[in-house]
């Protein structure tokens, strides 16, 4: 992880600001709107400005694609896609599932080269390089074909969830944080992460980093229909998404075969 190793170090310090604000009303506010069009919280504008600041003192060689200022053109080829703070909800409420999520890319996802979520309430973090694997920390992650029987299914119409989502689950759970979620998957926990329907789409940076964790634990990600998911860079998109672990994957094509 050549470039966003860096960014472990502002994960450590925005979870220690983050945590030592005690009182509900230092968490919870909004700076204004940002350029996907949603509002832009205290604590997305204060991780924002730490990652960005980074950037800049590092002189890292890539445009910036973030949820509140948008498409920064740099001058580079590459670009680092930014969610600062996923799960700001968790965050201001003191839900410990909330996380920085950084991406490198070309034009699309499947230019995605590096990618690093770090939960900031554990200070734990997941990253990924293309072609050399996904970690937890220092440890890297198998392509396990065992099951856990655990899926993450967001909808608000149930007839949109195919049944190989609902097959061979046993629990569901919920974590409001999408980047987290597919950490988790990359890392066993989960077996499906799913988004569906209308109200249940989601933004390139807010999934970015984590379709690298899950492609190189061997998992797969797709759209509705069932088509891998690739996405631009325009924040302002939205859509839906099917995470399949490993072992999930290699179940369904034995089905579908």
């Amino acid at each position: 992880m050549p470039f966003l190793k860096e960014f472990i170090v502002t994960g450590n310090q925005l979870s220690g600001k983050i945590n030592s604000l005690f009182n509900k009303s230092d968490r919870v506010g909004y700076t204004g709107m940002g350029a996907d069009g949603t509002l832009t919280s205290t604590l997305d504008s204060l991780c924002e400005d730490a990652i960005i600041n980074r950037i800049e003192e590092l002189n890292l060689p890539f445009n910036i694609v973030s949820e509140e200022r948008g498409f920064v053109d740099r001058g580079f080829e590459d670009n680092i896609v930014i969610d600062p703070l996923d799960g700001t909800f968790n965050a201001e409420n003191q839900i410990p599932a909330y996380s920085i999520s950084l991406a490198i890319m070309g034009k699309d996802f499947n230019s995605i080269n590096e990618a690093l979520v770090f939960n900031l309430p554990t200070s734990n973090y997941f990253w990924a390089e293309k072609g050399k694997g996904a970690f937890r920390n220092n440890i890297q992650l198998p392509q396990t074909d065992k099951m856990t029987g655990t899926a993450v299914t967001y909808t608000m119409d149930p007839s949109s969830v195919p049944q190989y989502l609902i097959d061979d689950v046993t629990r569901l759970r919920i974590f409001g944080c999408a980047s987290m979620e597919l950490a988790l998957l990359a890392n066993g926990s989960l077996d499906s992460v799913a988004y569906l329907g209308s109200e249940k789409k989601l933004r390139n940076v807010d999934i970015a980093a984590g379709i690298l964790l899950v492609r190189e634990t061997g998992g797969t990600v797709l759209d509705e229909k069932g088509n891998i998911l690739n996405m631009d860079l325009d924040v302002r998109s939205r859509r839906n998404m099917i995470a399949l672990s490993h072992a999930k994957s290699k179940l369904i094509g034995a089905k579908e075969r």
